[in-house]
């Protein structure tokens, strides 16, 4: 589905007088946060099969790519930032902000000195699936190590199957696979991911599925907009295993009218203090060349937030203080 034919569902499906908002006319729809499900889907799949959710990988768009800037947020100090509409071009280096070697052997040797000086370029890659943009990662000389996490066992068996070569044959291992949920991501620990967050089709699948209708227990069993909303739990969880400073990045073609709304229960983020709080920078860029929206969440760091509000503060008491005088 192409960015025009997504703003037509998404605008059918919110529209109060919309068929969708009845439960007579709901779309039926695989039950996406079962780990059984996936596990069934996966079970006559091979280690080779590969399923790239949005029709793009690492190499096929992402490496370098032109955008348009269609919203950015930024709850820090003052810097130049993108006009709206003006066509710029940027890399997954520049958007992760992680280094990139020349060639697999540097990173390797860059990844080996980390050890001993504590940094952490580490990218974990939520509901891998069996795509390969792990694989690509390291091919292209990103230093990782790279995190592979999914709710399906047998996936994830796959994947190490398909992998030994970065596992048990690799004298330094730079990839690992996790089998856990992503509205908790209990296996990792807070602050434990250095480098950033992917998410290639997650939320995107979660997104889609809110105005569908379970094929589990044919009942309404999701309402996105309320309790049963899980986007708001991946992102806190999200933020939890990130470092301040470092992003969280996931694709879809969904406008920020309706992903924002999903993600925080608003669209008005200069509004929303406990946004600030978690978040400094918010960008939702247009890729031109895929067809898709990139969405990128900066954890805050609260160094830098007590900062800025000790600035802001400091500001309105000049600005009070002069006014008396």
């Amino acid at each position: 589905m192409s960015l025009r034919g997504r703003k037509f569902f998404d605008a059918l499906q919110h529209h109060p007088a919309s068929l969708f908002n009845s439960s007579r006319f709901r779309l039926p729809c695989p039950p996406y946060q079962n780990s059984d499900y996936w596990d069934r889907l996966y079970k006559d799949m091979s280690s080779d099969d590969v399923h790239e959710w949005g029709g793009f990988d690492l190499q096929s768009g992402l490496l370098q790519f032109r955008h348009e800037t269609l919203l950015h947020h930024y709850d820090g100090p003052k810097k130049n930032d993108h006009h709206q509409g003006e066509v710029k071009k940027s890399t997954f280096q520049d958007c992760m902000g992680v280094s990139r070697l020349s060639t697999p052997e540097e990173a390797i040797k860059r990844y080996e000195d980390h050890q001993s000086d504590d940094t952490d370029e580490s990218i974990l890659l939520l509901g891998s699936g069996n795509s390969k943009i792990g694989e690509q990662i390291l091919i292209n000389s990103f230093v990782g190590p790279v995190v592979q996490i999914d709710i399906s066992s047998k996936v994830i068996h796959l994947m190490t199957q398909r992998y030994q070569k970065y596992l048990a044959e690799a004298s330094v291992k730079r990839m690992e696979f996790i089998v856990d949920d992503a509205n908790g991501l209990t296996a990792l620990s807070p602050d434990s991911i250095g480098g950033g967050v992917v998410d290639k089709g997650l939320i995107d699948v979660l997104h889609l599925s809110g105005a569908m209708m379970s094929m589990d227990d044919n009942d309404i069993s999701e309402n996105l907009d309320g309790a049963n909303n899980p986007i708001p739990r991946i992102i806190d969880s999200v933020h939890r295993v990130l470092q301040p400073s470092r992003p969280f990045v996931f694709f879809s073609r969904s406008g920020p009218e309706y992903i924002l709304r999903r993600a925080f229960g608003t669209v008005h983020l200069d509004w929303d203090e406990e946004i600030r709080k978690k978040w400094m920078d918010i960008q939702v860029l247009k890729l031109l060349d895929l067809d898709m929206l990139l969405y990128r969440f900066v954890k805050a760091d609260p160094a830098e937030t007590e900062t800025e509000t000790t600035r802001v503060t400091t500001r309105g008491y000049r600005k009070k203080k002069k006014r008396k005088s």
